[in-house]
């Protein structure tokens, strides 16, 4: 985890053997600082800091309610991470002297983007028509001017470069995807705009669990006569229901897929199951080409080779979060 410093550097006079105290350090009740903070969200880390204790091992740390919440100390500091909304007492003990917070922690997630370029999305499905969807770019290279590419049948976008966003209106439903470059690396994301005609994410979807990891299996079918290669995609997750998919689409002539999510089942059922996929890639023709995998913010690029006697061989580098298995099918 990143060192994200929400708040605020908490500094608290003890007071030595000699009685003594600084007059800008109140003292009521042995409490000596009390503050509300407010705006955090789950899964943020917040660290604090209770400042010039001569044995910071005495310093004791107490939060309540403690359900889903979790507590790292090293010397004087303390990382809290909130794992469900609501409001939080949180006090700093050392001796008879204590610092008071009250935390109150929203429904939104935080999203630790790292250190890699990627793009947000202040929404991704269940978007209407002509609704404002805001992307923005992260960890972008210094002083680079971002470029921005939509495929979709309408759309208006209004572009901030200062703050290196752009504010997308779609006006037809189905899906949109939304590409930014900052001249050396490339994102993608995808989105899904209501319309009745076609299958389309509603209100039961949820993201991807916290470090979700997905099994990629690749098979080959013949449909009249024509090969195609057919991913299933499986998560290492379990979700509500055997039902629950995966979130996806392909585009052949890029031979990409987009991973943006889960949809469930509006109630869990027993027993919980990985959420899984299928996509499929028609009329590929002979030769070599990059095969990319867009998921989480980030895009993952190998290599595709099909053999003129129809081998299909996937080089893949990176299996930290997407595998490939099979690596070889006909």
């Amino acid at each position: 985890m990143r060192n994200y410093v929400k708040a605020l550097l908490l500094t608290i006079v003890l007071y030595g053997t000699n009685g003594c105290k600084k007059d800008n350090v109140p003292n009521v009740n042995n409490v000596v600082y009390e503050e509300t903070i407010s705006g955090i969200k789950k899964n943020e880390p917040v660290l604090l800091t209770f400042s010039n204790s001569s044995n910071t091992a005495l310093v004791k740390w107490v939060v309540t309610p403690s359900v889903g919440v979790t507590v790292n100390t090293v010397g004087n500091n303390a990382t809290i991470v909130f794992s469900l909304a609501g409001s939080y007492s949180v006090t700093a003990t050392a001796g008879s002297v204590s610092a008071k917070y009250i935390v109150n922690v929203n429904d939104s997630s935080f999203i630790d983007y790292g250190t890699s370029f990627n793009i947000s999305a202040s929404k991704l499905v269940n978007i209407q028509t002509a609704e404002p969807v805001v992307f923005s770019v992260h960890n972008a290279k210094a002083g680079s001017q971002i470029t921005w590419e939509v495929l979709s049948d309408s759309f208006f976008v209004v572009v901030d470069t200062i703050n290196n966003t752009a504010t997308i209106f779609f006006y037809k439903g189905g899906y949109g995807v939304v590409t930014a470059s900052d001249g050396t690396d490339t994102q993608r994301r995808t989105v899904w705009i209501n319309d009745s005609s076609i299958t389309n994410p509603n209100q039961d979807t949820v993201s991807f669990i916290l470090g979700e990891k997905l099994l990629l299996t690749p098979a080959i079918v013949t449909i009249g006569g024509s090969k195609q290669l057919v991913m299933q995609a499986s998560t290492t997750n379990n979700y509500h229901c055997p039902t629950d998919k995966i979130l996806s689409f392909s585009v052949n002539r890029e031979y990409m897929i987009d991973y943006s999510g889960v949809a469930i089942s509006p109630q869990p059922c027993s027993p919980a199951a990985p959420a899984t996929c299928i996509n499929s890639f028609s009329n590929i023709p002979v030769g070599t080409r990059d095969f990319s995998v867009n998921f989480e913010n980030k895009t993952f690029t190998g290599r595709l080779n099909v053999s003129s006697t129809g081998v299909y061989t996937f080089t893949w580098p990176d299996k930290s979060v997407i595998n490939i298995s099979p690596m070889v099918v006909q």
